[in-house]
């Protein structure tokens, strides 16, 4: 598995740094516009940030894409390696790709609008709350690609052709969202339950789903949503794994 991970980002070692290198060249272009710019460097900079993490993200969408759709998919898919272990490694890869890009970004960023370099201010966050907002982080990324891969998957196998394939997927990914996010909505509103992981009580103040929620004082989490989300997650990840071992047909 994590021969595959090295063999991807190897694969993809130029598009993370041409994303990183273009992060960083807009952004000293910023900072030379800053005094004339004003305000403006601001709304660019954040436009900046959205803009390369959708690119890297789609980029990572296009290479489960191609392996699905394109020939380099016998290669992979014929190798000793488990549907588990091709799922686990994609996520793993796409995890990796976002985070460099993410944290250049927010670096540059910071560099570009601040007048004065000082991270004195990490020195009042309290590590749960770092620790809470990884978790967030990573849970985000790898529950939202393990939904775009099985559908990604799932129009492969039901739609043989590539565009319709393709089309399809994306169609499902649409249902399905909607199906995940209605049920999530309903087990909240039915089952309010919040486990305070400061303190580990539970209480019924308002809270989003999994990860949604954070404050230096309260970290809540609703406890059905969250279970709803491992579920989801499991067995999305698990149907996936099967379907790349039992189903999947590149012909």
């Amino acid at each position: 598995m994590f021969k595959l991970v090295k063999y991807e980002l190897r694969a993809n070692f130029l598009t993370i740094m041409g994303s990183c290198i273009v992060v960083i060249i807009a952004n000293l272009l910023l900072m030379a516009k800053k005094s004339s710019w004003g305000d403006v460097v601001i709304g660019l900079s954040g436009c900046l940030i959205v803009a390369t993490i959708i690119v890297i993200f789609i980029s990572s969408l296009k290479i489960m894409s191609k392996y699905l759709h394109n020939d380099s998919g016998y290669l992979l898919f014929t190798l000793p390696q488990s549907g588990k272990s091709i799922i686990t490694s994609r996520l793993i890869t796409a995890l990796i790709q976002i985070t460099i890009i993410v944290v250049v970004s927010f670096l540059m960023s910071y560099l570009t609008l601040t007048d004065k370099i000082d991270f004195s201010f990490l020195s009042n966050i309290k590590p749960g709350l770092i620790l809470y907002s990884i978790i967030n982080y990573v849970w985000g990324i790898i529950y939202f690609l393990t939904i775009i891969y099985f559908c990604m998957v799932i129009g492969k196998i039901a739609l043989k052709g590539k565009k319709l394939g393709k089309i399809g997927s994306f169609v499902i990914f649409i249902i399905l969202s909607i199906v995940i996010s209605w049920l999530s909505t309903k087990i909240t509103t039915l089952l309010p339950q919040n486990l305070n992981l400061s303190d580990f009580s539970i209480n019924t103040a308002n809270a989003l789903n999994f990860g949604t929620t954070a404050s230096e004082a309260a970290f809540n989490i609703n406890i059905a949503s969250a279970i709803f989300d491992i579920i989801v997650f499991i067995g999305l990840f698990m149907s996936t794994s099967y379907l790349i071992d039992k189903k999947l047909d590149l012909s």
